[in-house]
């Protein structure tokens, strides 16, 4: 009885969008980051979890852990709609901003075993401190968790109707790979032609088995993403 009273007087925020049809079962994943509802005949939804609105979090924008960033990491802020960031003396930049969360970008030259944070938005200020490596790799994920990755020859997205075969290129988008040459501006989309190679060794596995790594550069046209082809 005790903990009811208690629940009770917990703030109430309700989940919109869903569709107005029973829901069997929902789940915080396992970052306290998104909510998931299974909806009866409508299929799984997620949202961010309400609690991120009053307790910022700052997560690897890949797959919403909360590893370490390392120069280039994309990283989201969940539950913040920002204006600037900063690391001390570095501007950081800001963008993919909606009111539910926003993305910034760790600028290459960062150094040191934290990154300082200074949040500005309308509402408030928001500090912080996250730790910081040299390489911090995250691959990206799919809403359904299958990484992102590509049939070189094709561009087709691998899933379980076009899985990888024997003897074929897949790139795979990640990031934190860290410093890359030449020297590539945070904020700015990787250049089509001729994008920076990643300046650390990357090594990929496949079940234990090494890979033979063809290419390890920014993803052309995109921001903190980098891509690695493997053979």
């Amino acid at each position: 009885p005790s903990s009811i009273r208690w629940m009770a007087r917990l703030p109430v925020t309700p989940l919109t969008g869903l569709p107005e049809a029973p829901s069997n079962d929902i789940r915080m994943e396992t970052g306290n980051n998104q909510v998931w509802v299974a909806v009866d005949g409508y299929g799984v939804y997620s949202t961010l979890a309400p609690h991120r609105f009053r307790n910022v979090g700052i997560v690897s924008a890949a797959d919403y852990s909360r590893r370490p960033a390392a120069p280039g990491s994309l990283l989201s802020v969940l539950g913040a709609k920002l204006d600037s960031a900063r690391s001390a003396n570095l501007a950081i930049p800001v963008f993919g901003v909606s009111a539910a969360a926003s993305q910034i970008q760790v600028p290459f030259e960062a150094t040191g075993p934290v990154l300082p944070l200074t949040l500005e938005s309308a509402a408030r200020r928001i500090q912080q401190t996250i730790p910081l490596q040299p390489v911090s790799t995250g691959i990206f994920v799919e809403p359904d968790g299958a990484p992102m990755s590509l049939d070189a020859e094709t561009g087709i997205l691998l899933d379980t109707s076009q899985p990888a075969r024997p003897g074929s290129r897949i790139q795979i988008f990640a990031t934190g790979l860290g410093r890359v040459q030449p020297d590539w501006p945070a904020g700015l989309p990787a250049p089509l032609q001729n994008p920076p190679k990643v300046m650390a060794t990357v090594h990929a596995y496949l079940g234990g088995e090494p890979l033979t790594v063809s290419r390890a550069e920014l993803a052309p046209s995109y921001i903190g993403f980098y891509l690695i082809e493997v053979e």
